[in-house]
Parts: C-alpha cells; structure tokens; sequence
C-alpha cells in the first residue's frame, strides 16, 4: 500500500500500526485528554490461541501417608472401612487431611497437573460439628475453602461420584456461588442411606448459591456404565463448562463398581468414592472401573486439566484397586479403554435426569433448548412427556446405631464372580501409556496450484506452511514424531471409480473450487498415503495417534466427482483401509468442517460399520455443497440407516456455544452408543473465526475441546487429517491446539460458553435429538418437561380408600425452588394421610 505524497514527491511506503502501538498510543490518548472521551475497548480474538503456546501438561502428584493404616474398626475385622483399603484414628484423620490440603493446593498452584490423594478415612459425610458415615474431618471441604481463602481459585468444581450422598459437602456450600457441588449418588426416594429429604435433586441451594447444588439420585440399583455416562453427558458436562472452574476437585468413592454390596447389579475436585464400582458390598452397582478414567479425561477439558482426586468409597478391594488405577492412568494422560456400547438408559435415571434439567432450567442456560409443556397444561403420560414431581419416602436414622453386622456382605458366590470379572478387566485395560504422537507432512503437496494467470483460491499450499510455522513457534515440531511419506497403491481400498482417478490431469475441467495442475494428482496420492501410514502407526501399537497435515482435502469428493477443491476422499479411503487391513468393525469418522462432507456421507451412507457425524452449515439447503442431501432426516440407508447423523445449523451465525452444545448433547452419546474401535477426524477449521468461507465465529481454543471430548473413544486411537480452513491464522492456531491435546496439554476454556446460546441452534439440536431417539436410548433422557410441579404423597400401606384419595399435590411454580416450602408442604401432605 502507498501514498503518493506531497506533489512532485516520490510515493512514499505506509507502515501499519502493529496492535500494541495502537494500544499504547489510544491509551495515552486517553489520559492525555481534558475532556471524558469515547472509551475504547481492544480485543485480540486470538488471545486464548496465543496463551495456548505457554500451557503445556504438567506432572501428576500422589499424596499417600502410611500412618492412615493405624486407623481400623478394634472390635470387628471384617468392618469394610478397614485398612486393607490402602493396603489411630485421630492422627490417621489429621494425616488425610493434611494429604488432601497438600495435593489440591499443588494442583490450585499448578505445581502439578493433576493428582490422587489415597488417603483414609473419607470425608465427604463429616459435618461442620459432627463425625459421620466413617469420616471424621472433610477433606475435600476443608481443601477447597483454604483454595479459596487463599485466592489459589474462584470457582471450584466438586464432582462427588461416591454411591452415597455427601451430605456434609452439601452443606458447607449450600449458599455459595462459589463452589459448585455435583453428586451422583443411591437414593432410592429416601430409603439408602443417609436417607436424607436434602440428597433430593430439588435441593439446589439457597441465596446467591441457588443453582449451585447438583443432586442426582438414583432411584434404583444394578445401574451400568451407560445410566452414568447419561449424566455426566446431559448434566455434568454441560453445567460444568458453564461454570468453568478454576479446579476440579474429584471425591473418588468407588462403591458403585461391581461387586460392591450395597449396589445392586478454574479445579475441579473429585470425591472419588469408588463404592458404585461392580462388585462393591456397599454399593452394589454395576459401573467398571475403565468409566472412571472416561470421567476423568472429559472432566479434563475443564479448568485446564487441574484436578485433585480425593478417595473416598469403595469397599469391593478388586474393583476399587482396579477403579484407582483406571483413574491414575488418565491423570497420567493414558488412553482409556473401549467401554461397551451403551445400549440402554434406566428409566428411573431419565426421569432423574429429566428432573434435575427441570429443576436447573432457569438457573443455567445450557439447559435452553430443552422444551417444555406450558404451565397451563398438565402432562398426560405421553412416552415424549416429562412430569415433574418429587417424591420422599424415606425415614433418617435415629439413635441408637448400630455397630456389628450392620454392613452388606457378598456371598462366596458373588466373591467368586466379582473377583474374576475383575481379573477380566484388568486383561481388557492392558494399553499402553506412552505412545507418540506421529505426524505426516511432504512438501510435494505444495506443489498443488492454481494455473499461471488463474484466480487465487482459499485452498492454497500456504495453509501448510502456516500450520507448519505455528508448531515451530508452539514447539510441536519437536514433541511429535514426524515420519516421511511414502506413495502407496490404494486402490484396493479406493472408493472412487477407476475411470474418474485416472481422468484426473492437467487438462481437466477446471472450476471456481477445483482447479489442478501437472503437480496435483501426486499431491492427491501423498496425501491419501499419509493418511494409511498414520493407520499403520497406530493399530500396530508404534504411535497412539497422527496428525496428517495434507491437501489437497477430501471430504467433499463423491464416487466419480471433484468439488470443494477435493478430488480423492482421503478419510474414506483411510476407512475402507482400516476395515479391509485391520478388520476394524467400528469406526467414527467426526466431521467438523463448516461445509457438509457430501462425498464421505456418499460413500458410507449404506454401513453399519462406520458412523459418520457431521456439524455443518447448512441454510435450508442453500449452503456449500448446495441441495446436498445433508439434513438431519438423512440418516443413512439399509443396514446404514441409523448411522449417519447430519447435525445441520440454520440462520444464526453459530459459535463456541452451539458447538460444543452439539458435541455433548448430540456427538457424545451416539459415539458412544456406537463404540467405536478408531476415530477418525475430517478437521475443518472454517466455522472458526474470520473463515472467508465460513462466516461462523468457533475460536481456535474450541476445536481443542472437541478431540479433548472425542479422546476417550477408540483406546484413544484417533487421526486428524486436515479439511477446510481457510483463514490461515485461525486455521495454524486451531491445529496446533489439537495437536497439543493429543499430547496431552490442557486446553483454555473460550470465553462466556453458554452464556448466549442461538434459539436457531436451540431448535436443530431438538430437531437430531427427536430423529435419533428411534436408533439410540440415550436420547430418550431428552424429553418434554413439564413446568408445573407435583409432590407425591408418601403412603406407608396402600387400602381401598387410599386409591380414591388424593395422591399428588401440585406446588407453586414460584417456590418449588425453595426447600423450606416443599419440607413444608410435604409435612402438611403427608399429614393428611396419617389421617
């Protein structure tokens, strides 16, 4: 750009003024003025990006003090809180406590990444004056309040996942804002213990901490690995990155596990009581322990991956060494194992979930696109209806307590089954950890260009190069391993006819988005190469997963036709390798570029084997590729039907919120009601901002979450093979982001998710959801809620005339939320039955 200058003056070269001199110069501006003046306010959109260069994966800590054996039960062995759990009593509580506090702060300080505190006794039921259900001091409580004070963090996670509520953590923040406490745990209507009226899901907090209080209670036993992974899809996920947490606190109970017998077949804390694992005497649940280390990768997309595991539960001592060691591994950033497909939800967990939405639907706006039956209208029972009614029928314990035989225990039975089920895990999660990360790159691929005297395209070389520069700034280019390319026959597996591959010239027909020259049918076989190299890396165990930096893209080329500036489907072909060469009978092909991958949908559009998932834009139709049969009714064919999932956004220009709203109410839970064996990514970056494409506004950080999200499927055998994208900046950013999870680094949060959520998007995931009911369970915890609340009446003995008497009771909408006026209405309620 020039400036002709003053007359009879040589033109003379203008400079830009770089985003800091401006910055520096209106600032000075500013204070320089006498008069108020127009306030100016910079944003680099490519801050988070740019930060993303200094966050890299720190080490895990354990915390473990021997001294915690001395405590044990003197008058009775077989008392399942015992010492055998980690391998007197006052110092044994002090020691936890103190191993707590250590652990979390180091995490909070970012001394390490993450890390477990093995310590006992728990916690999570001890009160502010009072010891309970084995716990003296609470540990995770006490943790996150010295965080705060201390102002190591603002926002604190706790995610209780032990089979018994953890009243005491309940209370310590029942009123605060600060500290959002999340439980899933046995409840059964009142009747498991605590057996308390407040482990109830309307019990949400009060004062400014309304909302901040997450009850899930699970009224019924034997549950599996699919009822929790609803939830953590439909409600942890989606609360938990609107609150975005400083940490994660993890309150580990392992008493959900098999075999357990109370269960029937900014930091996020986690209270790890492993009680719910099958097996567990106290638990009686039918959760493995691989869910664990599934919980713990999706948690670690939150608050930058720092979470401090707590122990809590968990008394069956196979699954809960099994459960521990699956939690290790992913804090360790190991693959997690394939877990079966879910094939089935409980229908009292949908109704516990779809109670909790109802209960949380003004207090959250990730719950925005959940419909609801109006006030004026009572719910009739359809299938497709929620009703919202809370139910109590529990008694809390009243002294005296007992304090022999007043435990479960399995029967030699059951000792024996649980025990070599366990064993049977522990074969089934034998990956390795420390696999690399390869990558593929040849510089022939940039030989791929427009004609001399044709019109420049967005697909052009320097979206490589810019890539390339962007993981030597962010030190990547030294952290994966790079192999070179060698040209390999795919025919075999090539989905394209014969004649259209070899009808691939110089002289053919060029377009405005396919234009080729003497170099491109090369770039074509390299690139497609690249992707069969990455295939052969991972499934012969060398390298756990690939990035293939190739061009030109592929997801738009069909059987006998070039578009999109695509000419060899290079997923699909990576695909058909995979079945053919490797027998791979699950594959998931994520597909997230703006634009619909017509020609991938083409030719997988009558498998069950592979199921392909694509986000795109889509303008009823009217979007690139145009009359494409990409809505969401097209849901594959034959044998396929069922496995092609189009999510497609209409109007709005769709952001950081649709997207990552897409991928946990929609991509999450039909990958895993498929399971997949490998992943693949067809990875688009053109819905990222200032796309000349695109038009969308996804932030560079965002792509990161997605393969955060898509890490645990596939024992973490995935590959990213570049689509679209074709600002290069935001393009070089988003890549090296994902790279760097596939390393294992932590991701930043994009700002303000959820905060504005499209009415347009709102309306197609509603739309997906609806569709694939019919294929999948798991979405049948979205229904119809409805907003007028009932409370069940509690009858201890049903008589003729209780039948004609009223049964339910409908609450003032407006106070349903306050747990003083349902206490209050119960009593009344039931009072009257006594009567």
């Amino acid at each position: 750009m020039s400036d002709p200058g003053p007359s009879g003056s040589p033109p003379r070269r203008v400079v830009r003024e770089s985003l800091r001199a401006l910055m520096a110069r209106k600032k000075k501006e500013l204070q320089e003025s006498p008069e108020p003046s127009t306030s100016y306010t910079l944003v680099d959109p490519y801050a988070n990006a740019t930060a993303s260069n200094y966050i890299t994966r720190g080490q895990t800590g354990i915390c473990y003090d021997n001294e915690c054996q001395k405590h044990r039960c003197e008058w009775d062995d077989k008392y399942p809180e015992n010492p055998h759990r980690l391998t007197h009593t006052f110092d044994a509580a002090c020691r936890a406590l103190s191993s707590v506090i250590n652990l979390v702060t180091a995490v909070a300080k970012r001394e390490v990444q993450n890390g477990i505190a093995l310590v006992r006794p728990p916690g999570h039921h001890a009160m502010h004056e009072e010891y309970n259900g084995y716990c003296f001091f609470n540990n995770v409580a006490i943790a996150a309040e010295v965080c705060i004070k201390d102002h190591l963090a603002s926002r604190i996670l706790i995610v209780d996942i032990d089979v018994h509520h953890g009243q005491g953590t309940q209370r310590m923040f029942y009123g605060r804002k600060d500290v959002l406490y999340f439980s899933i745990h046995r409840y059964e209507h009142g009747t498991f213990w605590p057996n308390l009226l407040e482990s109830n899901f309307n019990y949400i907090g009060q004062g400014e901490g309304l909302g901040y209080n997450v009850n899930i209670p699970l009224n019924a036993v034997g549950l599996t690995d699919d009822d929790y992974l609803a939830i953590v899809f439909s409600i942890l996920l989606p609360v938990g990155y609107e609150f975005n947490p400083d940490l994660i606190i993890v309150s580990a109970g392992y008493d959900a596990s098999v075999g357990c017998p109370e269960f029937n077949p900014d930091l996020i804390i986690v209270c790890g009581g492993y009680d719910a694992c099958l097996g567990d005497e106290k638990g009686r649940m039918n959760v493995t322990p691989g869910f664990y280390s599934h919980l713990i990768t999706l948690l670690s997309g939150m608050a930058r991956g720092q979470i401090a595991v707590c122990l809590e539960g968990g008394y069956f001592l196979p699954t809960l060494a099994e459960g521990v060691a699956m939690t290790l591994k992913a804090l360790l950033g190991g693959p997690c194992p394939i877990l079966d497909p879910i094939k089935n939800i409980h229908p009292s967990v949908i109704e516990s979930i779809c109670n909790v939405k109802r209960a949380l639907l003004n207090k959250w706006n990730c719950f925005k696109f959940c419909e609801t039956i109006p006030l004026s209208e009572v719910p009739v029972n359809e299938p497709d209806e929620h009703k919202f009614q809370i139910s109590y029928v529990g008694e809390p314990e009243r002294p005296p307590f007992p304090t022999r035989k007043c435990y479960p225990e399995n029967t030699g039975l059951e000792l024996n089954y649980f025990t070599k089920l366990s064993k049977t895990f522990r074969e089934r999660y034998k990956a390795a950890v420390n696999l690399p990360v390869y990558c593929v790159f040849d510089e022939k691929m940039l030989l791929h260009t427009p004609r001399p005297g044709d019109f420049i395209r967005p697909e052009k070389p320097e979206r490589l190069t810019s890539i390339l520069k962007m993981f030597e700034e962010f030190g990547i280019d030294k952290r994966v391993v790079k192999i070179p390319i060698f040209r390999r026959d795919f025919s075999a597996y090539n989905p394209h006819g014969r004649e259209y591959f070899d009808s691939i010239n110089a002289d053919m027909e060029q377009t405005k988005d396919v234009y080729v020259n003497e170099h491109t049918r090369d770039a074509i076989t390299i690139a497609a190469s690249g992707l069969l190299l990455l295939a052969d890396s991972i499934m012969n165990g060398t390298a756990r997963c690939g990035v293939a930096l190739i061009r030109p893209p592929g997801h738009h080329a069909e059987h006998n036709k070039a578009m999109g500036f695509c000419f060899a489907n290079n997923i699909a072909i990576a695909a058909n390798y995979l079945q053919s060469r490797y027998k791979q009978q699950r594959i998931l092909i994520v597909d997230f570029d703006i634009h619909h991958g017509n020609g991938t949908q083409d030719i997988f559009y009558q498998s069950k084997k592979v199921m392909y998932i694509s986000i795109h834009r889509d303008e009823d139709g009217k979007f690139f590729p145009a009359d494409s049969a990409r809505n969401y009714t097209y849901d594959g064919h034959g044998c396929g039907q069922g496995f092609n999932i189009n999510i497609p956004f209409n109007k709005s220009k769709m952001g950081d919120t649709e997207y990552i709203a897409a991928f946990q109410s929609i991509v999450l839970p039909a990958a895993y009601s498929f399971s997949p064996q490998v992943v693949l990514v067809s990875a688009g970056f053109d819905a990222g901002i200032n796309d000349p494409l695109g038009g969308y506004q996804v932030n560079p950080e965002t792509f990161g979450h997605f393969i955060q999200m898509l890490k645990p499927l596939g024992e973490g055998r995935m590959i990213l093979a570049l689509e679209g994208g074709y600002n290069l900046t935001t393009t070089s950013y988003a890549m090296a982001i994902c790279t760097k999870v596939l390393l294992g680094d932590p991701v930043i949060m994009p700002k303000n998710v959820y905060k504005k959520f499209s009415l347009d998007a709102c309306e197609t995931l509603r739309n997906v959801i609806g569709h694939f009911k019919k294929y999948y369970k798991i979405f049948e915890t979205n229904k119809k809620l409805s907003i007028t609340p009932f409370l069940c009446k509690k009858v201890d003995k049903f008589t003729k005339d209780t039948y004609s008497s009223e049964l339910y009771r409908i609450l003032d909408v407006e106070k349903v939320e306050f747990s003083d006026y349902v206490e209050s209405e119960m009593k009344d309620f039931n009072a009257s039955a006594e009567q």
